[in-house]
Parts: C-alpha cells; sequence; structure tokens
C-alpha cells in the first residue's frame, strides 16, 4: 500500500517546486470582485455514514492540494500585476474537527465566509464527525476554481484516500492531470465569435453595457435593516430543495414534450419567478431583467487540466411582460442561448475584460460601484461524482461507498452573488436526486420572502411533473404553470 509521498512522487511530480502564474483576466475579475458581504465562495459538502480514517483522509487531503496548484495558491502583486504563487511546502491542513455531534449553525443572516486570497489559498478544508458518521466540507474561492475544477479535486481527494485505505484493487485509478496545461487556462478560442459581424458585435458590447438590468424589487426596509445591525460577514442567505429519484425520472418526460434540455427549462423558470415578483411590487411590463448564466468553455484538449476557472458567463434579458406566455418564452430563451454561444458571446465577455485587466485599478473602482450586471444568476453543474460512479462502488440506491463509508448526500452552496445580483440559483445531481439550491441577498429580501421564492420555483417544476404524468399537451400545461403556488 503506497503512502502519500509516494502517490505525490508518481501523480504530480510538478509538486515539488514553486510556481507562478499571472491572474487571467477573468481571475482577476472575480478576485477584484470579492468583498466581505459578498464573498465569491462555493461550498461542497460530503456526508457520509459510517467511519473515515481522519489519517488517511488529512493525506488524501495533501495529495490532491499536490495535484491542484492554484487551490494551494495566494495571490500577489507581481512586476506585470497580480500573480498566482503557489509554494512546493507550507501548505494549508485539513481541519479534524473529532467531537461528534452536529456541526454548529451558522449565526444568523451569515451565508459563507470570505476567503482572502492575499493572506490565505482559495481552499479550505475540514473533517468533521457527526452523529451518524462523518461530513467532508469543502470552501473554494470562485477565482481559482469553477464547479468543474471542484470536481475535479474531489475525484482526487477520495480516490487517494481509498487507495491509502487498501480499499482500491487499482493503486493507480486517477485520471490523467498535467500541470504544465494552467498555462493555456487563459487562452480560449475565438472562433465562435467570428460567427457574428464586427458591427454586431460591437452593437452587442453597447447594449450590454448601456440597456442595465433592474435589480430585484426588494421587501427589506432600507432603514430597517440597517437598524437590525446584521452581524458581520456574509449578507447572504441560503434556501434548498431536493427532489427524489422519482420526480427526477420524471423530468425526463418534461424534456421531451417541450423539446428542451433541464438547464432550458431551469432558466425560462427562473425568469418567469423574477417576472412574477417584480410584477407584484408594481414594475413597468417593459421592466428589463437580465439572467447570467455560467458557461464551461473547456474543450477535449482541457480534460488533463488541473483545478482552475474556465468558465465565462452568457446573459440572457427578457422584460417583464415577455415571460407571460410559457410557449413562446421557453423555445425564445432557448433560441437566444444557442445564438449567444455560437456567436461566441462568452469569449466577447472575456475579451472585455482582457482589455480592462492592465487597469487594475480602474478596474476594481468600476466593480465597486453599485452597479446592476445582471438581476439573477443560474448554474447547473450536473452530477458532480458521475466520473466516480465508474471506479467506486455504488450500491442499490445509487449512493457510493468509500472504503465502510456510505455518501448519504453530496450538498453545494452555490452560486455566489454581488451586490445588485440578489438571487442565484444552482442545480446539481446526487444519486438520482436534483437538489435546487437558491441564495439571496438578505439586505433585499426577508428570510420569508425567500421561502416563498422557493416554494414558487419548485411549485413551477411540480406543475410541469403534474402535466407530463397526466398527458396534457405542452400548451395546456402552459395555462397551469403560471398558476403555480
Amino acid at each position: 500500500m503506497p503512502d502519500v509521498a509516494e502517490l505525490i512522487a508518481r501523480h504530480a511530480p510538478w509538486a515539488d517546486r514553486d510556481r507562478r502564474w499571472r491572474l487571467t483576466p477573468f481571475e482577476q475579475f472575480m478576485w477584484l470582485d470579492d468583498r466581505p458581504d459578498y464573498p465569491l465562495v462555493f461550498e461542497v459538502v460530503l456526508r457520509f455514514a459510517g467511519p473515515i480514517d481522519p489519517a488517511a483522509m488529512t493525506s488524501a487531503w495533501r495529495f490532491a492540494l499536490a495535484r491542484h496548484p492554484l487551490l494551494r495558491a495566494t495571490v500577489a502583486m507581481g512586476a506585470e500585476g497580480p500573480e498566482w504563487r503557489a509554494p512546493a511546502t507550507g501548505w494549508q491542513d485539513m481541519i479534524v474537527a473529532e467531537a461528534a455531534g452536529e456541526p454548529p449553525a451558522d449565526p444568523p443572516g451569515c451565508d459563507l465566509p470570505r476567503i482572502d486570497l492575499e493572506r490565505g489559498p482559495g481552499l479550505r478544508g475540514t473533517l468533521r464527525e457527526t452523529v451518524e458518521g462523518w461530513d467532508v466540507r469543502l470552501l473554494f474561492h470562485h477565482a481559482c476554481c469553477d464547479g468543474h475544477g471542484a470536481r475535479m479535486f474531489l475525484q482526487d481527494l477520495v480516490l487517494a484516500y481509498v487507495v491509502l485505505r487498501g480499499a482500491c484493487g487499482d493503486e493507480s485509478p486517477f485520471f490523467r492531470s498535467d500541470a504544465d496545461l494552467l498555462d493555456e487556462r487563459g487562452v480560449h478560442s475565438s472562433a465562435g465569435g467570428k460567427g457574428a459581424p464586427l458591427r454586431r458585435r460591437l452593437a452587442n458590447v453597447l447594449r450590454f453595457a448601456l440597456r442595465r438590468p433592474a435589480p430585484v424589487a426588494g421587501d427589506v426596509p432600507r432603514a430597517a435593516g440597517q437598524a437590525a445591525g446584521r452581524p458581520a460577514g456574509s449578507a447572504l442567505g441560503h434556501r434548498s430543495h431536493t427532489f427524489s429519484a422519482d420526480e427526477v425520472a420524471g423530468m425526463d418526460a418534461i424534456q421531451q414534450r417541450f423539446q428542451a434540455t433541464r438547464n432550458d427549462i431551469a432558466i425560462a423558470m427562473l425568469f418567469e419567478v423574477l417576472a412574477d415578483w417584480q410584477r407584484r411590487r408594481g414594475a413597468s411590463p417593459r421592466t428589463r431583467m437580465r439572467v447570467a448564466v455560467p458557461t464551461d468553455l473547456r474543450t477535449r484538449a482541457d480534460e488533463r487540466m488541473p483545478a482552475a476557472n474556465r468558465y465565462t458567463y452568457i446573459f440572457l434579458e427578457r422584460d417583464v411582460a415577455g415571460c407571460r406566455a410559457w410557449e413562446s418564452l421557453l423555445p425564445g430563451l432557448q433560441r437566444d442561448f444557442q445564438e449567444r454561444r455560437q456567436e461566441g458571446r462568452g469569449t466577447q465577455f472575456l475579451d472585455a475584460l482582457r482589455r480592462a485587466a492592465p487597469f487594475t485599478d480602474a478596474m476594481r473602482w468600476c466593480l465597486r460601484r453599485k452597479t446592476c450586471f445582471s438581476t439573477a444568476v443560474l448554474t447547473n453543474l450536473s452530477d458532480p461524482s458521475w466520473r466516480l460512479r465508474k471506479r467506486l462502488p455504488v450500491d442499490a440506491d445509487g449512493l457510493m461507498w468509500l472504503d465502510k463509508a456510505q455518501c448519504l448526500d453530496i450538498r453545494i452552496r452555490t452560486p455566489p452573488l454581488r451586490p445588485g445580483t440578489a438571487w442565484g440559483i444552482g442545480i446539481f445531481e446526487y444519486a438520482g436526486r436534483m437538489t435546487v439550491s437558491f441564495r439571496y441577498d438578505t439586505t433585499v429580501i426577508t428570510s420569508e420572502a425567500a421561502d416563498a421564492i422557493m416554494g414558487r420555483y419548485v411549485g413551477l417544476w411540480r406543475t410541469l411533473l403534474g402535466a407530463a404524468e397526466s398527458g396534457r399537451r405542452p400548451a395546456e400545461s402552459a395555462v397551469t404553470l403560471s398558476e403555480a403556488p
């Protein structure tokens, strides 16, 4: 049975030397846009029933850190601007809390803590014993890692654990990785962007900059919110709902009826809920809403790249009046999303950041202004464990096993928000179930309002599920959709 040093030498030979990389424009954007009350972090929690060996897990943590240099790097100013510095020694250890019990509740009004990349690396890990087993809690800074990168770190962590425990028949079950590919993480093909004429691309940039969306209407009086004395930390709250495996299986029929992906439907539902919220609070039918959709830019050539942020944003827009008719809303958003991808709107956004990146102070000043870039954000992480299922035992309920520990659940708190973007919907799957994660700005909406918003979004899914089960035609289900609770 190999030890962790042997595994690192074999599978992460680059870990024995210091590395530096200039921040890409997108990483710089994420770094500068971070602030204590709106931390650009996301959390992944694995809940286990049964025993976890703390020594083996902390060694597996060290192996995974070795494989992913940006997750142990800090940001410092170099001669040419901000840069990542990933040291070969002095890595941050996983924290182990072995007192059995439920994790302490977050302070009221707080979501997740901020990670200051100038003081520490962009990943924190905690292993905590609970009544039923153990929790592995991972907190990522979005500047150094996106959802795909978090999945890659997770894969290395759990596979190293079973190898170090001697519970894996293959001593090298790891997916291939090459840290030199991080040199290319800021390089993106612009071929898609050439699909639109220059005049149209310039018009898109001007339209994005000048036609600002409206933030969601608030139901928290400013004076009352200030007087409440919000505790130090994040201004974000969180709700979640998990659909059963049977409900998720029924969603396939919804997708077939509407000839749409689950992501398409989720986006259209978010616009429906946003429009209803704005309409009920007196918004004009012409009130513009914009939803940011994080989009992965990885290609097959990037499959061996360690954890990094290779995402961009594609922005979709509708006014309040344009969200009333489901039979036109969904196909219209589908068409807009595909057109934007084909025109390379995501790379155009990165090109704009690249032009702004040399002006760090000006970029910081612009981001600190109270500007609404998008009304809401929606990100779909699919199933973060799908590749692991090919290399770990999976029981009849679809739950993975790490040696003698059963992974009961994977919980993700995403996406991060910023001022002016008060709602965020994240979607992910595990063991056939689908969880909707809702993060919201507590300075804009109350806890009771968050419950109502979450209930309406879940209600829209259930309305379509009921229509699919009853065999109604899509046009008929569209009528009942607007009447969901």
